[in-house]
């Protein structure tokens, strides 16, 4: 019978990291006493627990025995947002977003390596964000400088100091905005303004890596969209995601007793061999069709419309622009156990 253990332990698979040199570990389900969890890394394994309607999502550092959210609250917030997130909308956000994106992609300089995510990833998210939000535009940088607390502690959930500061921060941020659908106010603001760049950072660090799809995307950026698919297979930001039992359940044969808690190791099973052909290369062509960077079933992410908008608008006018990115400069790796991504990508480009 599986060990409970009170205190969750903080998991650690370094060829979960997108710089690792060997790829993740493919693992049939088992229980880590380690980390008091069932682990599951394996594709099949996870759109299962996605798609199980008796696994509720958890924070990180929830034990045993906690207690499922509202069902009724939790379907009608994902309602509003959806409501929110209408067709119409995402197409009047992307047409306001696109002569801001050309006109930052048309000032990064050829002559000198620059900061793909200081110049070109943040200030087209924090745009995007104030529309979304409707926040004035010049309390923009400011409230962004509040959320970075949030934003670092949900990359590294657990480190007590970021939880703490991660805590006063959302208490400040949340008297910024007026009351309203999830992504239309504080949460939303640190989805776009934080979370959204480090995605950003992840893909195109990513297609650094293989340039000859860079060149593909280069000669055909009609292409963006499916390629965006496959760098959220490839470079998705999320590590892994926690889930409990709300009763006994029969999970692809393996039993998983009620408040046991669920590892999802969700780049694992972004690059498992028996869904995806050469899962450890990007190929655009290949499209990331099933990808489970944003989830599935009941519990899949509420804004993907958003962020796959998003990732299209910002990424496309670079790939028109420059035929070729090279790496100016090592990088430099920012988060932890949560998600990790380059604080930096310093590059030279060529028209």
């Amino acid at each position: 019978m599986p060990a409970r253990r009170e205190e969750p332990t903080k998991p650690a698979w370094s060829s979960d990291e997108l710089d690792s040199p060997s790829p993740p570990e493919i693992e049939a389900p088992h229980f880590d006493n380690l980390l008091g969890a069932w682990v599951l890394s394996r594709y099949s394994d996870v759109l299962a627990a996605f798609r199980s309607s008796s696994l509720f999502p958890i924070g990180p550092n929830s034990t045993a025995n906690s207690e499922p959210p509202d069902e009724c609250s939790q379907l009608k917030m994902r309602e509003e947002t959806r409501e929110a997130l209408s067709p119409a909308q995402l197409r009047s956000w992307r047409e306001r977003m696109t002569p801001l994106v050309h006109s930052l992609a048309d000032g990064l300089a050829t002559d000198r390596p620059i900061d793909l995510v200081t110049q070109y990833a943040r200030p087209s998210c924090l745009a995007l964000a104030v529309m979304v939000t409707g926040i004035d535009p010049q309390d923009a940088e400011r409230l962004q400088k509040i959320a970075e607390p949030i934003s670092a502690f949900a990359a590294e959930p657990f480190d007590q100091v970021l939880r703490s500061c991660s805590k006063t921060a959302k208490v400040e941020l949340r008297s910024c905005f007026q009351p309203g659908p999830e992504f239309l106010r504080d949460s939303g603001f640190v989805a776009l303004a934080h979370t959204m760049p480090r995605l950003l950072a992840n893909a195109w660090f990513a297609l650094l890596q293989h340039p000859q799809q860079w060149s593909i995307l280069h000669r055909e950026p009609g292409l963006t969209e499916q390629a965006v698919e496959e760098l959220l297979r490839y470079a998705g930001l999320p590590r892994v995601l926690f889930r409990t039992a709300s009763k006994n359940i029969d999970l692809n044969g393996f039993h998983i007793r009620k408040g046991e808690r669920i590892i999802l190791r969700i780049i694992a099973a972004n690059r498992d061999p028996e869904r995806f052909s050469n899962p450890n290369q990007v190929d655009v062509a290949q499209g990331g069709t099933g990808q489970l960077t944003l989830g599935a079933g009941p519990h899949s992410c509420v804004g993907a419309s958003l962020i796959r908008m998003a990732a299209v608008t910002i990424t496309r006018p670079m790939l028109e622009r420059f035929s070729r990115v090279n790496l100016a400069r090592p990088v430099e790796w920012q988060g932890g156990s949560g998600f990790r991504s380059p604080a930096s990508l310093v590059v030279s480009l060529e028209r």
